[in-house]
C-alpha cells in the first residue's frame, strides 16, 4: 500500500484540481476493474456449482445404470445391455465435455486473476506516480517559497544596512553642524566681549577727552599757559582719533 503524506503547503487551486482528477481517475479505474472481476468470478462460481450438480446427478444416474446393467447381465438381457451401454457412453461424453468446460473456466479464472493482479499493480504504480508527482510539486513549491523567503530576507538586510548608513551619515552631519554652531557661538561671544571692552574703552576715552577739554578752557583764559594749551589740544586730538577708530570698529 502506498501512503501519501499530506502537508500544510497547499498547491494552487488549478494544480490541486489536476492532481485530484488524476488520483480519482486512477482509483475509479482500479475500482471498476475490481468490480468487473468480481462479477466474472461470481458467474464462474454459479456455472461451477451447476456443473457440480449435473455431475452429481449424472453420477447417480450412472450408478443406477451400472446396477441395472449388472442385473441385466445376470438375467441375460442382451438388448437391454446394449441400450444401457449406449446411454452410458453418451453420459460419459457429456461428462467429458463438462470436465473440459470446467478446465476452460479454470483457465479463464486464472487469466482473470492475472488480469486483476496486473490491474492492481497498475493501480499501485499509478498511485505511486501520483504520490511522486505530488511530492515533486511540493518540493518545487517549497523551493520557491524558500527562495522567495531568502530574497525577502536579503532585501530587508540591504534596506537595514542602507537605513543604518543614512542614519549614521545624518548623525555625522548633525555633529558637524553642532560643532560649527558651537564655534560660531564662541566667536560671537568673543566678539561681544571685544565690543563690550571697546565700548568701555571708548567711554573712558570720552571721559578723558571731556576732562581735557574742560581743562583746556580753563587754561585759555590765561595767556601764560599757551604751551600747555597746545599740548592739551594735541592730546585731545589723539583721543578723538582713538575714539573715532573704536567707533568705526564697533559698527563695522
Amino acid at each position: 500500500m502506498t501512503t501519501v503524506t499530506r502537508t500544510t503547503e497547499v498547491p494552487p487551486r488549478g494544480k490541486r484540481e489536476d492532481n485530484s482528477a488524476l488520483y480519482e481517475s486512477t482509483s475509479a479505474h482500479v475500482i471498476e476493474e475490481t468490480e468487473y472481476v468480481k462479477k466474472i468470478r461470481a458467474t464462474l462460481e454459479k456455472i461451477r456449482n451447476q456443473v457440480f450438480k449435473d455431475e452429481v446427478g449424472h453420477k447417480r444416474t450412472n450408478d443406477k445404470l451400472e446396477t441395472k446393467h449388472c442385473r441385466n447381465i445376470e438375467n441375460g438381457s442382451d438388448s437391454e445391455v446394449d441400450s444401457s451401454g449406449g446411454h452410458f457412453d453418451l453420459l460419459m461424453e457429456r461428462m467429458k465435455g463438462k470436465e473440459e468446460q470446467l478446465l476452460e473456466m479454470n483457465k479463464e479464472n486464472e487469466i482473470l486473476k492475472i488480469k486483476l493482479e496486473a490491474s492492481r499493480q497498475t493501480g499501485a504504480a499509478a498511485l505511486r506516480n501520483v504520490a511522486q508527482r505530488l511530492f515533486e510539486i511540493y518540493q518545487t513549491q517549497s523551493e520557491e517559497v524558500r527562495k522567495n523567503h531568502e530574497a525577502g530576507k536579503h532585501l530587508l538586510e540591504v534596506n537595514k544596512l542602507e537605513k543604518e548608513q543614512q542614519l549614521k551619515q545624518h548623525v555625522e552631519n548633525l555633529n558637524q553642524v553642532a560643532e560649527k554652531l558651537e564655534e560660531k557661538h564662541k566667536q560671537i561671544t568673543e566678539l561681544e566681549n571685544l565690543v563690550e571692552r571697546m565700548e568701555k574703552e571708548k567711554k573712558t576715552l570720552l571721559e578723558k577727552k571731556l576732562s581735557l577739554e574742560n581743562k583746556l578752557l580753563q587754561l585759555k583764559s590765561n595767556a601764560t599757559h599757551a604751551k600747555s594749551c597746545h599740548n592739551l589740544q594735541t592730546e585731545i586730538s589723539l583721543l578723538q582719533e582713538q575714539i573715532s577708530h573704536l567707533q568705526f570698529v564697533i559698527h563695522s
